[in-house]
């Protein structure tokens, strides 16, 4: 498409009434056209303006001085099969383009002609019948005199509607308006900035990573095809991160993600808008692609956290290039970089916020030793609460899992050491306890995995450990942080190589004798040890999803996707998919709905409740799914 052509759908674009391949068409001229891009800004920013104005009628005396003019008369008594006085006076935008279709007004240019959105019912005046070609009249013929009056009637009665829309603009902005809308994202106070996305619908939306780029997909029991979340001449990499859900909110509405071309942060509103590179460098000199290679790159890939409440990124960076990295926390508010220091040199890792946001623990490796240190954010203080590595005697070991307690009145850092495969302790530190200046440990020997959840049994956190018998997989254990917990098994003669948490720590499932990626699906209720076999076909990759209220699993056996009731392990549904399931990802808020990635065929939605499956789109994703809400 052209400018021209684009400009003529921008308002049909807006209330998606384009078909499917034109829409298309459209977005791509809009993604590399900032003037099309800045014309339609502008519409939305309109219509969202627009919406907050009271509904105004002209008073019953400029209603009749408007139609009873000598002008709209004349042209009336020209035209009486195809202009009728109205009945009630034009206020939408669409009645009023319904008038200016007619033959005897001049066609408006599409896009300045956008006044509000479109009324749900719509009086459309009758289509004049077509009327036969006649021969050209003689120079002298009356009729091609009589047409210079007609036009004049025309432009006479155009300016007359056009006098009236103007009133009515008067009269309503001369009321009061807000600039913020209730639950609704504060549109840009400047305005669109060249090269600005086009703001995405409001709703709930999955994202995923896909070439570089980040996509938005709206779920709200309708078939959306995806959407450029993230502007063009960035690639981001993966490890984004999606904001902590709100009070009364589905999902986060903020997103950071790091582009791999600046070696910059970025942080971007979950409608596409307001796309910020943080001005703290990633690395220094030249970025390529073989800068992110190395312990040092994957460090700062992963190392994205938000706080609690959204305001505050937390993040680690090598700007000096002598590999080492330090931590820095980025706040949305000021929109101002600090670095943390710990007092002393090493690389800083791992940052993990308490629930309350309040504290940020984070790990330094120096000298051959391993620090978990504890920022108060509050205080601006940093406590090195251990010295891991040197006090072990093992220069190897590395913290693998780092988390909080989940009361905030009584804070507790925990964390394993060790290697992949070999788990070779487990460790706690309550934070500002009253004679506490050592962490504790918990547990020591060789473990082949150990997962941290913040519920637990008591909802004061715990451990699933996997045991190794003979170098093989052997059975599951659970550890609770509270004090004098002991170590007990919630399996009995198993060779387990895949866990997982409920989301609230009150269910556990596990995969007992895998062999070439299937083995046999377990139910186990930790606080009475019941456990429950659902399936001895259980898909290893993906691994089971929770739904976010904890109450259904959700699992693949190759093609088919199966949901079981998570209290009491009975089958709730059962669907067949045309391919093979290579991820899974519940919709928040509801449980029946998820997004399924099929190798080969793309992205479905499924519906568990009506059993059914919708194609969103036929190229797949590069990683995890993630959920945002517009509000």
């Amino acid at each position: 498409m052209n400018c021209e052509q684009v400009e003529e759908r921008l308002s049909a674009y807006l209330d998606n009434m384009l078909a499917p391949d034109e829409r298309r068409a459209l977005t791509i001229h809009l993604q590399g056209c900032p003037r099309c891009m800045m014309l339609l800004a502008e519409l939305r920013q309109n219509d969202i303006l627009l919406a907050q104005l009271p509904r105004v009628s002209p008073s019953p005396a400029l209603h009749k001085r408007i139609f009873s003019a000598p002008e709209f008369v004349e042209l009336a008594r020209m035209f009486p099969d195809r202009l009728a006085p109205p009945v009630e006076p034009v206020r939408t935008r669409t009645q009023v383009q319904s008038v200016h279709e007619h033959p005897a007004y001049p066609a408006p240019v599409p896009w300045q002609d956008r006044l509000a959105p479109p009324a749900p019912a719509v009086h459309v005046l009758p289509t004049p019948e077509p009327v036969p070609p006649r021969a050209s009249p003689s120079p002298r013929s009356p009729r091609k005199q009589a047409r210079f009056p007609l036009l004049k009637w025309a432009l006479a009665a155009t300016l007359v509607a056009a006098l009236c829309t103007a009133v009515l603009l008067g009269l309503s902005f001369h009321q009061p308006v807000s600039t913020h809308i209730s639950g609704a994202i504060t549109p840009p106070a400047a305005g669109p900035d060249a090269g600005q996305e086009i703001p995405l619908a409001a709703g709930t939306r999955f994202v995923f990573l896909r070439a570089g780029a980040l996509w938005s997909t709206l779920v709200d029991g309708g078939v959306h095809r995806p959407e450029r979340l993230t502007p063009a001449g960035v690639t981001v990499a993966p490890g984004w991160v999606v904001s902590p859900t709100a009070r009364g909110h589905a999902a986060g509405d903020m997103l950071a993600y790091v582009d791999l071309k600046g070696a910059r942060v970025h942080t971007i509103r979950s409608d596409g808008q307001q796309d910020t590179p943080v001005a703290q460098a990633l690395l220094n000199g030249n970025v390529g692609a073989a800068s992110w290679n190395g312990d040092t790159g994957s460090t700062i890939l992963n190392s994205l956290a938000w706080s609690a409440d959204g305001s505050t990124l937390a993040f680690v960076g090598s700007p000096a290039g002598d590999g080492r990295t330090h931590l820095y926390l980025y706040s949305l508010d000021t929109n101002k970089v600090r670095e943390i220091s710990p007092g002393f040199t090493g690389s800083a890792a791992h940052p993990v916020w308490s629930p309350d946001g309040t504290r940020l623990a984070f790990t330094v490796a120096h000298d051959g030793a391993i620090s978990v240190l504890d920022y108060n954010v509050q205080s601006r203080e940093v406590l090195n609460l251990s010295n891991l590595a040197a006090a072990q005697g093992n220069s190897t070991s590395q913290v693998l899992t780092l988390g909080w307690s989940p009361d905030a009145a009584s804070p507790a850092v925990t964390w394993s050491l060790g290697s992949i495969g070999h788990i070779s302790s487990l460790w706690i530190h309550r934070v500002g306890a009253a004679g506490t200046f050592y962490p504790q440990l918990l547990l020591s020997g060789d473990y082949l995995q150990a997962l941290y959840s913040p519920g637990g049994e008591h909802g004061a956190g715990g451990w699933l450990l996997i045991t190794t018998v003979a170098g093989r997989a052997g059975d599951l254990w659970r550890l609770d942080l509270t004090p004098g917990a002991r170590l007990l098994p919630l399996s009995q003669g198993r060779q387990v190589s895949l866990a997982g948490w409920s989301p609230d720590g009150s269910a556990v499932f596990y995969l007992d004798g895998q062999n070439n990626g299937v083995g046999s699906g377990h139910l186990v209720n930790p606080a009475t040890g019941t456990d429950r076999l659902l399936s001895g076909n259980v898909a290893a990759t993906p691994a089971p999803a929770w739904s976010d209220d904890g109450r259904q699993l959700a699992y693949s056996t190759g093609t088919a996707l199966t949901l079981v009731n998570a209290i009491n392990g009975s089958q709730a549904s059962r669907l067949q998919l045309p391919g093979r399931i290579t991820d899974l990802a519940w919709s928040p808020g509801t449980g029946h709905q998820l997004i399924v990635e099929l190798s080969g065929s793309g992205l479905y939605l499924v519906d568990a409740q009506h059993n059914t499956s919708s194609q969103l789109d036929h190229l797949g994703a590069d990683g995890a799914l993630q959920w945002t809400e517009i509000p």
